[in-house]
């Protein structure tokens, strides 16, 4: 399985009223028993796996199993690191055999992208009979995350202050050449 396209689409578009991550994944054939295997996998893992069967949405019945199995991980694997659930779908992309849709609402757009990245990380690890360090991916998810969250004024108010505390406060005086002498109230009166 891999991530083929990736797209960020604003709010009000045609697949939700929130800002999305439409990603197109290709996938080679799985056997039912390999899938099998997969899930059970998965859920050992990721045990509030179990509980997201009724948020992923299908838009048609050629849909299989592992696609779905991708996309409530990614969305398993959000709530874990940013305590996030969304509701998602999967479908079919028309007249491409083998590729398929996912649709995953967001509010933090840097983690968008790469939720789906480690859960198809996860998947073909998982497939493949590879072990896979969670904790680090749900780290790399958190760290992603809060660094988009702190404020850019925040950022730069923090620059200031150590610049401040560094170079020599009279470097930050006005030079002499600038100065106006702006004549008294009682001096601008009398003329």
């Amino acid at each position: 399985m891999k991530i083929i396209d990736q797209r960020y689409l604003e709010s009000g578009n045609r697949y939700s009223t929130q800002p999305c991550l439409l990603s197109i994944v290709e996938l080679e054939p799985v056997t039912p028993e390999q899938t099998e295997q997969l899930q059970q996998r998965l859920y050992a893992a990721l045990p509030g796996l179990r509980r997201l069967h009724g948020l992923v949405g299908r838009r048609a019945d050629e849909v299989p199993v592992i696609v779905e199995l991708l996309q409530q991980t990614a969305i398993e694997l959000r709530r874990l690191a940013l305590n996030e659930v969304t509701v998602a779908f999967v479908g079919v992309v028309p007249r491409m055999a083998g590729r398929y849709r996912l649709v995953l609402p967001y509010s933090s757009q840097s983690a968008a992208a790469p939720s789906i990245a480690l859960a198809a990380e996860l998947v073909n690890a998982t497939l493949a009979g590879r072990s896979f360090n969670l904790k680090a991916g749900l780290a790399r998810l958190r760290a992603l995350a809060d660094r988009r969250r702190k404020p850019r004024g925040y950022l730069m108010h923090t620059a200031r202050t150590i610049l401040m505390s560094v170079i020599p406060k009279r470097t930050f005086s006005m030079p002499s050449i600038f100065r106006v002498s702006m004549p008294s109230s009682s001096a601008a009166a009398s003329n």
